[in-house]
């Protein structure tokens, strides 16, 4: 990591313990996989409006890409898509979303379904590819964006959105683990992975419903963030992803950075403008998009 202060386990595990007690539980650590699902529907109108209006998904068959349960789907088809694939390399979630949307909306289920990679036969079918808060995790980007340009009809169209590996949400941990902005750039891997290693053990911990699941030792054998539990990192910087994105099979049409907004955060209006300064961006982003054209 090139900007890292790499502050060692000593600051980063006490500075955690501080802030983690104004941390209030996010509804997702501690509920079911349900709740998710719900929620990845319920935002997904909003964000599209946000991030994705000039994407068209009328009429559109459309392939979810890094799509965990699938909530977004009901979204996709609710913005006008005829017909949504989700594909996801996690089974347990495509099997866990599947049994949600049959039970939740069983006079839907027959326009989405769910598939491993290695169960995508269908070459040159879908209109739209949608990778949507999932490259960061894609462990071999150029691999996936392979993968997809194979799925997608020629002029079919690949959106992605994401975040850098600077942003301050990057590191994964910050909505419960290390509520500390900026965490990766603060502190060394080790010291990171150490300290979550510590507060999984310590009295009174709530553990969250993926570590219900997998259970508490799922970080002992974790060196590097790139191997985080459940949610790979690719570290990727946006200056790295453009260079990934212009080497795949696709035509990269359009790479917007997005800044800080938001009424409610006094310091955005001063931060939104770094966005644009090319070296700044990549600490003082909030989202990235990207809209990709297969020739």
């Amino acid at each position: 990591m090139a900007f890292t202060l790499n502050l060692p386990y000593t600051v980063c595990y006490p500075v955690t313990r501080l802030a983690r007690r104004r941390l209030r539980t996010p509804a997702t650590a501690l509920e079911d996989q349900a709740v998710y699902f719900e929620e990845q529907y319920s935002d997904t109108n909003q964000r599209y409006h946000i991030h994705m209006r000039d994407l068209d998904l009328a009429g559109k068959r459309v392939l979810d890409i890094g799509s965990g349960l699938g909530g977004r789907a009901l979204g996709w088809l609710d913005l006008g898509a005829t017909h949504v694939t989700n594909v996801d390399i996690n089974r347990q979630e495509l099997e866990a979303g599947q049994a949600i949307l049959h039970e939740r909306y069983p006079n839907r289920a027959f326009q989405i379904r769910y598939r491993h990679p290695d169960d995508m036969a269908d070459v040159n079918d879908a209109d739209v590819a949608i990778l949507f808060d999932a490259f960061e995790h894609l462990v071999e980007p150029d691999v996936v964006l392979r993968q997809v340009h194979g799925w997608l009809r020629p002029g079919g169209m690949l959106w992605v959105g994401s975040i850098g590996w600077y942003n301050y949400l990057a590191s994964h941990c910050t909505g419960w683990h290390i509520p500390i902005p900026w965490c990766q750039v603060l502190f060394s891997e080790t010291a990171i992975i150490r300290t979550i290693r510590t507060l999984l053990r310590s009295p009174g911990y709530t553990a969250t419903v993926w570590e219900r699941m997998e259970g508490l030792g799922r970080w002992d054998s974790v060196t590097t963030l790139r191997d985080r539990p459940g949610e790979p990192l690719n570290m990727l910087s946006l200056r790295k992803i453009r260079r990934v994105m212009r080497a795949s099979p696709f035509q990269l049409r359009e790479f917007r950075v997005y800044g800080f907004s938001g009424k409610a955060n006094p310091l955005a209006p001063v931060l939104s403008p770094l966005a644009k300064v090319p070296v700044l961006q990549e600490l003082f982003h909030s989202y990235y998009s990207a809209l990709l054209v297969k020739p």
